[in-house]
């Protein structure tokens, strides 16, 4: 009869003979207890009785109390949303790749499976799948937690280089005293060598009248983007008034649909603000 074998926990692991318990087993007392992991969302209460002094200094302290609250407030939002974009986006990346697409489970495409199960629409999905790696590296890179612009901005360098390349280009802000942005990550990485250059603007996208205070990839997205709120005004002027109602007391099956098209559109078009 064969022996049973023993797990080896990690305690053992790291301690050797001093610690072979179970992972599962009681609490070994030659080890300390483990800390409890603090709470960021617990909130830190400041006792007025435990305020002091002048009403000048008493009013200082609570204020500063309030501005402490802020930055937590801050920083904690920051660090959710960067955690979001990198386990959101990653399992985004192995719904859409695995096994041929896992999300032919429940639907034909990717696109209908995000806009169904998530309510999201294609460009977000891509963005998010796209940003995770590089939020995770620049995660460990930064103080506080990265913005989505920074790692999109980063992505470049990541898939091209690597993550020495990013750190070489944080670094090389930080040095130089500026602030580590979407725009001056790319511009960083484009004096490195690590980002490529823009791929020039197809002549049948150029316009004479571009602002002349912007490159020529920022100018065209400023035109692009008032020609799409032209656009978005004339058909905003031709639903106003009763031509819902009217579609829909006409044939209300297609009214409803396109109704709700519309709605979605417009549900997307307010989720391209920052």
């Amino acid at each position: 009869m064969s022996p049973t074998p023993v797990r080896t926990s990690r305690a053992a692991l790291l301690l050797g003979d001093r610690a072979t318990a179970e992972d599962d087993g009681p609490v070994n007392p030659l080890l300390p207890a483990e800390p409890a992991a603090p709470d960021p969302f617990a909130p830190k209460l400041l006792d007025p009785a435990s305020v002091t002094g002048t009403a000048e200094e008493r009013l200082a302290a609570f204020e500063a109390a309030i501005d402490e609250a802020k930055e937590t407030a801050g920083q904690t939002l920051k660090a959710a949303r960067a955690r979001f974009v990198v386990e959101a986006g990653t399992a985004l990346r192995a719904i859409r790749d695995e096994d041929g697409g896992l999300y032919k489970v429940t639907h034909a495409t990717f696109e209908e499976y995000i806009a169904a199960r998530w309510d999201m629409d294609r460009s977000r999905a891509y963005q998010l799948i796209d940003a995770a790696p590089a939020m995770l590296v620049m995660s460990k890179i930064f103080d506080t937690a990265p913005v989505e612009s920074q790692a999109r901005a980063a992505l470049p360098a990541l898939e091209g280089h690597g993550e020495a390349a990013v750190k070489e280009i944080v670094v090389a802000l930080r040095t130089a005293g500026e602030k580590v942005t979407a725009k001056t990550i790319t511009e960083t990485g484009r004096r490195l060598g690590y980002i490529p250059d823009p791929a020039p603007i197809p002549e049948e996208e150029k316009t004479a009248d571009l602002p002349t205070e912007h490159t020529p990839q920022e100018a065209l997205a400023i035109v692009r983007l008032e020609q799409g709120l032209a656009a978005l005004r004339v058909a905003h002027k031709a639903l106003r008034g009763t031509v819902v109602p009217d579609a829909l007391a006409a044939d209300h099956e297609r009214g409803l649909e396109l109704a709700k098209q519309v709605a979605s559109l417009a549900a997307k078009i307010g989720r391209l603000t920052p």
